[in-house]
């Protein structure tokens, strides 16, 4: 019975199977092997059956086979040989049995075992969707049964490290020989450290189909990598010491490593050379030797004649900028910042014993250290700024360093610091903090404004009884979450075209190995490989990025807030993406982030 017909494809049912590929042929007028026939339904009994085809004609079977089975293609092994499939060479043909868990590439892999000729790949395809290979079926016309030797396949690893054999089992034919698989092994360059036992186990004991570790060459020996030994701490904490009374001792900072001119600095160890090894064609392989090192030369320093020691060369304090040790002298303003200096840039330490005026400009490559007030000036140092007594910024004032920022007070002021903030109080001021920030000494206030800070903040009191607002937040920065965002985009792209590439590799591979591949399929290959490995290598650097990305996030995420005095209402608390308002007063009281909420704890808790 015809259920539905059309220009391209006619659906028939009913319970002979052959009739109905008939139909289809008379419908097209075409041959059977010229036809797609797709089985819609099928049921069978030992009274009845019934079938529901979808058939249409086709231009190419062999491609389609190929395309409908890539992902059995793909993982094609020696698996097949441990399915039961069966052949009989009779004289009106070639005729095949086979279990019911059998899929196309195990039968197409026996056929090319057995050398079968001209066989009926569509035939079996139909057969296989309607479960009836486990009855005999005419799959090619008559030939002589060929009689197979054993063979040995020799595989050798991209490394040439180690070298592997397979021995296929014969069919009517010969046992493969000891001498037959030595000389495979030539065949295939393996000559070093051949494993003669395994190769006589293997013959004797006639193991079939299974890889076998027959040569293995030996790893050349990397050496050590080049070494710096520095002679001075070369940490980024900052040691400040408080008084009994919790008051910052701005006479003992310790944030200054002082070195003497003709002082070591730094030691070179040099790296030495890789022992080399041998692949199991006989080749040396080179060790790969350790990487070298130049002494990290910087500013004011001198090296030895062997190039192996670096020393000071004027007295200063010794730091380390992008990777080089420098000697910083200090310039020092006996009074003032004023119009009788104006703007100061200098690419060492700065001291100031007076006031740095308002409008004035500091630029420094290493510390600056103020005594007096610092107005509505910017101070800009790569290295910490120390304020003995304050700033009072009057909207205008701007700090920034790449270090550490301790100051008595600050006061209506713009501040951003890669490193540590500590101060006796902080007023209307906006703050970006990189690490911690502790208001500690006999105020230890933080009052109107916001404070962004990436690790932690530590406060006696927060806000005012005049409920000022105030806002304290640790937790993500967010050029780092847009980064990550886009990281996933990228991902997603190049995860997606990978999956594409890789398909089209292995669908021309697979085709290589039956025909020919005309010209531009070559070059196709050809640029399909090297694009695969091009965008491989693409998602792992990817990855490595999403990873260290979410290492930073989750240490953020770990932000707290300590108030061990007072917190008033008016402020508001953000960790991460998470924020809570507070409506009273709260006492001795942390905040941290605990399953995407803040939650409230004692200040002794965390």
């Amino acid at each position: 019975m015809v259920l539905l017909m059309g220009n391209e494809y006619i659906i028939l049912e009913g319970k002979d199977y052959e009739k109905l590929i008939e139909k289809g042929m008379e419908h097209f007028s075409a041959k059977k092997e010229e036809l797609n026939i797709e089985v819609l339904e099928s049921k069978k009994n030992l009274f009845s059956s019934y079938f529901k085809v979808k058939i249409a004609k086709a231009e190419n079977k062999t491609l389609e086979i190929i395309e409908n089975n890539i992902d059995s293609i793909l993982n094609e092994n020696l698996k097949s040989n441990n399915r039961n499939i069966d052949f009989d060479f009779k004289e009106d043909g070639v005729y095949i049995k086979a279990d019911k868990d059998v899929t196309l590439v195990d039968i197409v892999t026996k056929i090319d075992l057995r050398r079968i000729q001209s066989v009926d790949l569509t035939k079996i395809k139909q057969m296989l969707e309607i479960g009836s290979l486990d009855n005999w079926i005419k799959i090619a016309e008559p030939q002589e049964e060929k009689k197979i030797d054993s063979e040995c396949i020799v595989k050798v690893a991209k490394d040439k490290m180690k070298a592997y054999i397979a021995i296929s089992k014969p069919i009517g034919g010969k046992e493969i020989t000891i001498d037959a698989i030595h000389e495979a092994l030539k065949q295939s360059d393996v000559r070093f450290n051949i494993k003669d036992d395994s190769i006589e186990k293997a013959v004797s004991q006639k193991i079939y189909d299974k890889e076998i570790l027959v040569a293995e060459g030996i790893e050349p020996q990397p050496g050590k990598d080049a070494e710096l030994v520095y002679h001075f701490d070369t940490s980024t904490e900052k040691s400040i010491s408080i008084d009994k009374d919790g008051k910052i001792d701005y006479h003992e900072l310790f944030l200054i490593k002082n070195v003497k001119a003709g002082e070591k600095l730094v030691t070179l160890i040099p790296h030495t050379l890789g022992i080399p090894g041998k692949n199991v064609c006989d080749e040396d392989v080179p060790g790969k030797d350790g990487k070298k090192l130049a002494l990290p030369r910087g500013k004011n320093v001198v090296t030895s004649e062997d190039g192996l020691e670096m020393v000071a060369s004027v007295d200063g304090e010794v730091k380390i900028i992008d990777g080089k040790v420098n000697v910083f002298s200090v310039y020092e303003v006996k009074n003032n910042v004023d119009n009788s200096t104006g703007n100061i840039r200098f690419n060492g330490k700065v001291v100031v014993m007076g006031n740095v005026l308002t409008g004035f400009l500091i630029e420094a490559e290493g510390d600056v250290e103020v005594y007096g007030v610092v107005e509505g000036a910017q101070i800009k140092s790569k290295g910490n700024i120390i304020l003995h007594r304050g700033i009072q910024g009057m909207n205008r004032g701007e700090l920034y360093c790449e270090g550490d920022l301790v100051a008595k007070f600050i006061e209506n002021s713009k501040i951003d610091v890669k490193g540590n903030i500590q101060s006796d109080a902080i007023m209307h001021s906006q703050i970006t903090c990189g690490k911690k920030l502790e208001a500690t000494g006999k105020k230890g206030l933080l009052v109107g404004g916001t404070f962004k800070v990436g690790e932690e903040i530590k406060a006696k009191v927060v806000g005012s009884p005049m409920a000022t607002i105030t806002e304290l937040e640790v937790g993500v920065n967010p050029d780092m979450r847009n980064k990550f965002e886009e990281l996933k985009n990228d991902l997603k792209q190049v995860t997606d075209n990978l999956d594409k590439t890789s398909k089209a590799v292995e669908l021309l591979t697979k085709m290589s190995k039956t025909m020919e591949l005309p010209e531009d399929k070559k070059v196709l290959l050809a640029k399909s490989v090297q694009l695969k490995l091009q965008l491989q290598q693409k998602q792992e650097q990817i990855l490595n990025e999403q990873n260290e990305l979410e290492v930073y996030f989750e240490e953020l995420s770990k932000g707290k807030i300590k108030v061990y005095d007072v917190i008033y209402p008016g402020s508001r608390i953000i960790i991460g993406s998470s924020m809570m308002y507070i409506k009273d007063s709260i006492k001795f009281v942390s905040f941290c982030r605990m399953n995407a909420e803040i939650k409230m704890l004692s200040y002794n808790d965390i």
